[in-house]
Formats: C-alpha cells, structure tokens, sequence
C-alpha cells in the first residue's frame, strides 16, 4: 500500500552537518501515518482516537537509513529514496488499550484504499 505526502523539514529538525537528525524521521512516518487517516480515509486520526475509541499504535519499527535527507537538498524532484519504514500496528480499544479486531467498517475503508492504489 503506498501513500505519499509532503512534509516541512524545520530548521531545528537539522544537526550541524545539515543532515536530517535520524530520530526526527519517526516523527515523519507518524506524521505521514496520521495524514494517511485524513487524506485517504477522510477522517483525523485525533477524531479516530478520541471519539471512536480506537488507535493503531506502532508495535515494531524497522528502518533502513539509504542516504543523507540534507535541509539545503530537495529529494521530491530527484526521487531519490533517502529513507524506509516498515511499521506494524495493532488496533486497540483507547480505555482499556487492549487489542481488538478492526471494526468492519474501518477495515472496509483500509482494504478499499489498498486495492485502489
């Protein structure tokens, strides 16, 4: 399932060599996770959680760090691949956050955005 966004990379997310601090690119897959809810499903992720009652909190992070993400450099026009994530989730109840299945609708909703893309 592929997702594209853009995401602003602030001056303070840089360390001194101009290169995107590495634990600042977990804080763009969520970010990219959360619009994923808002741009393709229609709905915040904040809403999900708090009025819904259900979240996808990650479980198991892996990445691959492929080359330098520099603040001068703009990686979009290039399409040079600069970093991976394979992120697992599981769907929890927010009161209790114990595991449950993925509402039918939502699953709908998830299975229709796959096969679309």
């Amino acid at each position: 399932m592929k997702f594209t966004t853009e995401l602003p990379v602030r001056f303070g997310e840089i360390d001194q060599a101009g290169v995107v601090y590495y634990p600042r690119f977990f804080h763009y897959f969520h970010q990219a996770f959360e619009e994923w809810f808002r741009q393709a499903l229609g709905v915040s992720y904040p809403d999900l959680v708090l009025k819904e009652k259900i979240g996808f909190p990650s479980v198991r992070v892996e990445s691959e760090f492929l080359t330098p993400l520099r603040y001068e450099l703009y990686r979009m026009p290039d399409d040079v691949l600069c970093a991976r994530a394979t992120i697992k989730t599981v769907a929890i109840h927010n009161d209790t956050f114990t595991s449950v299945a993925i509402p039918d609708a939502w699953r709908e909703r998830f299975e229709r955005f796959r096969t679309a893309a």
